[in-house]
């Protein structure tokens, strides 16, 4: 009976926990809406023959992360337009893991603010690269990236928004296949299509 009471009063604190973390990441998802929409930026758009150089924002977490992230990362290369990446991790030993991944940066909870603003270092490095074009990647949105995302001075941004506001120059919507790779598929094609229709 006591083992009992316990793990029920264990799992009634896991389920209040979580709850708090969902109200949280919620008011932080609102402020930073708040914070994109109060923004001055005027938008030019980049087409892929155009662009020299690209900012990619990608989450190891979403399932062929990885392996699109570095598809992603030789097509831009053969194409002779530089690109560098960031990766929101979940600690510092998954930086080793991924210590192979070429020309990314990774943040983590020890370097990234509550609020998802980098605090110092890398992150906030990767905000002040002049950008011709941002590609977001990642398909499960954390906040550090959303952050990332929003204020990045890249001057076209491009990505799937899933669930949450719209932060993007240009939207593809993957919501029928939420696949990474599928997304950088649809990225790169629309990126090139925008080129034919000007």
């Amino acid at each position: 009976i006591r083992s009992i009471k316990q793990h029920r009063f264990l799992v009634r604190i896991h389920n209040f926990v979580a709850m708090c973390r969902r109200i949280f990441n919620s008011y932080i998802k609102k402020r930073l809406f708040q914070a994109y929409k109060r923004q001055l930026r005027s938008v030019k758009i980049i087409t892929l023959p155009e662009a020299k150089y690209i900012g990619i924002l990608w989450n190891p977490t979403d399932e062929e992360s990885i392996e699109t992230y570095e598809s992603l990362r030789k097509i831009l290369t053969e194409r002779d337009i530089k690109s560098f990446g960031i990766a929101y991790i979940n600690s510092k030993r998954e930086k080793e893991t991924l210590s192979t991944v070429s020309n990314s940066w990774f943040m983590n909870s020890s370097n990234v603010s509550f609020f998802g603003r980098p605090k110092s270092g890398e992150g906030l490095q990767f905000v002040q690269q002049e950008f011709d074009i941002l590609i977001d990647l990642s398909l499960d949105k954390s906040i550090a990236l959303q952050y990332l995302l929003i204020h990045s001075v890249a001057r076209f941004k491009v990505g799937w928004k899933g669930l949450d506001p719209n932060l993007y120059d240009l939207e593809i919507d993957v919501s029928a296949n939420p696949k990474c790779r599928f997304l950088m598929e649809q990225i790169i094609h629309y990126l090139e299509k925008l080129n034919e229709n000007n």
